[in-house]
Parts: structure tokens; sequence; C-alpha cells
């Protein structure tokens, strides 16, 4: 996708992501590149970073070829499991992404992942000296039935002590994720694990409505009986209560499956759905320079590999700009999408959003288009309707 050419002139906001592949264990619904293993070698790291440093540097020449004037506004590190990697691992690369950028916010968001059974005083407090300064913590349930449907070995009794942990460290802005519509949880289930949150301080939330990949483990336990499928019907009650439980507690739905309190909503997040450049550095990451995307292997040894570039994937398209559009619970003009459409189709594209209007999946706000709670459910249907156009 081509972007006018005063577009390149303005100040863009940029994002860095870092991929960090090793977990304890493989959960049975992850289909992200991660590698299970209790005991990494410091060995391992110490080539990583060389590596993660090639690609930024070469990664950072290929951003400023696109985007004149990038602006760095967050650092995401993800995974695997971050809070596996040492300390010093995360503290380098943050130093390293400050010092290519020759402008930065004032004040970035740097934002680690971390499960609770690798997250330690210590290891948080090293990151705190670092620069890092938002948590996101894996929890997915309190119920230790679902925790095993799930394939997550994590003890819930622990989560208190974790999220007491990161306080203690000087952390203001921590995030807990959790999974709702799993076959057995019940609409009890997954308030008791919002209000346990809540109660915790958490500032941001991540709900996300179970989804079962193809290639996971739990894909193939389904497919062998061993496991109950998933009930939409189910999954949009819980959702619905969870939506208003949260809207009760002060967090705004601000995309379909995050909630915030007013001033935490995840910046690195809203970077990729507003179509803003970012850099995926890591094993198996994906980057957008403004023009052209590319993508890394999803092979840690084809990474390893020096000096080998992140391969352009043309196969992306200006329809990607719609996987953003139509998250954010927030308003936007209808000529926004048309115009990433061919004039002789955007008739059809005006047509198809206005049909979104009357089923109650788009509000009407003046000249702007807004995602409903309605639509919010439904924003896949209307995703391939718009995908779909010829």
């Amino acid at each position: 996708m081509s972007l006018p050419a005063k577009a390149t002139q303005k100040h863009r906001l940029v994002g860095v992501y870092i991929h960090l592949p090793y977990c304890d264990v493989k959960c049975a619904y992850c289909d992200f590149y991660s590698i299970a293993l209790r005991h990494v070698s410091a060995n391992f790291w110490s080539r990583y970073l060389d590596r993660l440093q090639e690609d930024l540097a070469a990664q950072a020449s290929l951003l400023h070829s696109d985007t004149a004037k990038p602006v760095l506004a967050s650092v995401f590190f993800g995974g695997g499991t971050p809070s596996k990697a040492p300390a010093h691992v995360i503290a380098y690369m943050i130093e390293a992404i400050r010092r290519a950028f020759g402008a930065a916010l004032p004040a970035i968001e740097v934002t680690a992942e971390a499960n609770p059974e690798s997250l330690t005083p210590d290891l948080l407090r090293a990151w705190r000296d670092a620069g890092l300064n938002r948590v996101s913590v894996g929890m997915q349930s309190l119920d230790e039935a679902t925790l095993r449907y799930l394939g997550r070995l994590y003890r819930p009794q622990a989560y208190a002590r974790v999220l007491a942990d990161i306080r203690s460290a000087g952390f203001s802005n921590y995030s807990a994720d959790f999974i709702t519509g799993v076959p057995g949880q019940s609409t009890a289930s997954t308030l008791r694990d919002l209000e346990f949150a809540v109660g915790e301080g958490v500032t941001h939330l991540s709900l996300y409505q179970l989804t079962i990949e193809p290639g996971t483990l739990l894909r193939q336990r389904i497919l062998r009986g061993d496991r109950q499928p998933v009930s939409d019907a189910q999954q949009a009650r819980q959702m619905a209560v969870a939506c208003a439980y949260l809207s009760e507690q002060g967090f705004a739905r601000y995309e379909i499956s995050n909630f915030a309190r007013s001033g935490y909503r995840c910046l690195h997040n809203r970077i990729y759905w507003t179509y803003r450049p970012y850099l995926g550095l890591g094993v198996a990451a994906h980057s957008f320079t403004g023009r052209r995307r590319f993508l890394h292997p999803r092979s840690l040894d084809k990474y390893l590999v020096p000096k080998v570039l992140p391969a352009e994937d043309t196969a992306s398209g200006p329809r990607d700009a719609l996987l953003g559009y139509l998250r954010l619970m927030q308003p936007f003009r209808a000529e926004r999408i048309a115009a990433i459409y061919h004039p002789e189709v955007r008739a059809a594209v005006r047509q198809v959003l206005e049909r979104a209007v009357e089923r109650g999946w788009l509000t009407r706000q003046g000249h702007l288009l807004c995602l409903s709670s309605a639509g919010a459910e439904q924003s896949d249907t209307l995703l391939a309707e718009l995908w779909n156009i010829p």
C-alpha cells in the first residue's frame, strides 16, 4: 500500500516488538511461535542478543527509508515468556532501541509479558531499573478445571502474590489476561476472575474469547473427542456479563478484547490497530515500515543465521487496515474505509457499512461510525463482508 507523499513528512509514532521464544510449557491453545524448554543456556541468550542487535540495525534502516520522521512510542517484549529471559536481555534491548531512534516520546511505554511462575521480586526490580514501566501477566483463569482444559500448569493461589510483587516493585500500570468461553467455565467463574483482578488494582484487562486455532494441541484433543468443543452462545453470554461488570467498575472497552481505566489503554497495541509502523525483532516476528511489510521465518535455527534479512511480505495489502479499524471501539469516517478500495467498488463498501448500521453493528455519530457492543460480537462477519468485496 502506497501512502501519499505528504504523509511521509509527518512525525509518525512507531512501536518495536521483541519476540523471546522460550516457555516452560506449550499451552494447548497457543498458536504463537514458542519453544517449551525449562532451562535455557546463557550461551543461547548471548547469541540471541547479538542477532537481535543485527536485526534492529537492519530494520531501522528499512524504517527510515519508508517513514521520514519516525518517533519511538512503545517497546513490547512478547513471546514465548519474556519473564524466562535474564533481566540483562530486556535491559540491553531497551537501551539499544532507544539509541536506534533519533526521536522518542517523552515517556515511551515499555511492556513485558510475564507468566506468574517466572515473575520474581528480583526480576521485577531489575525490569524497573532498566526502564520497563508496564507488565502484562497471563493468568487466563483462577479456575483450576479451566486451566487444565487450556493445558496450563500454573497455580492460581500464587496470582495475588505475583500482583503484590508487581506493586511492591513500583509498577502502577499492570494488566492481566483472562480467557472466557472455555467449555465447563461458568459465567460466575468469569466474574470471579474479573472481580479478583479489579480488586488487585489492575489498570488494564484483556479478556479473550477462546479460539481453537489450527495446528494446536487443543484442536487435536477436540477432534479426538478428548475435550468439549467451544459454544458460541456460551461465549457471547459470558462476554456480555463481563462487559457489563467491567463498565460498572470504570473499565472502558476500547477494543474487542481489551478494557482499561482512563489513561491506561495499551499504546503499543493501538499502534498495530491504527496502521502505524512497527518493527518486529526476533524469530517469527513481523514488521510494517509504513509502506512495506516484512516477516521472519518461524524457525529459530533459520533466524539465528547471521545477516539474514526478514523477507518482504508481498501477500499483504491495503485491506489489512480493516483488521484494525474493525477492532477498535472508536469512531472512524466511512470514507476512510472506502478509500482502501478501488473507486469502482467504493459504493459497495458504503452499502456494507450502511447495512451494519441498520443491524446495530455500527452506530452513527454525526459523520462518524463506531463499532457497537453488538458489532464487537459480529466483527468477524462484518470483516468478511468487507474483505470479500471484489
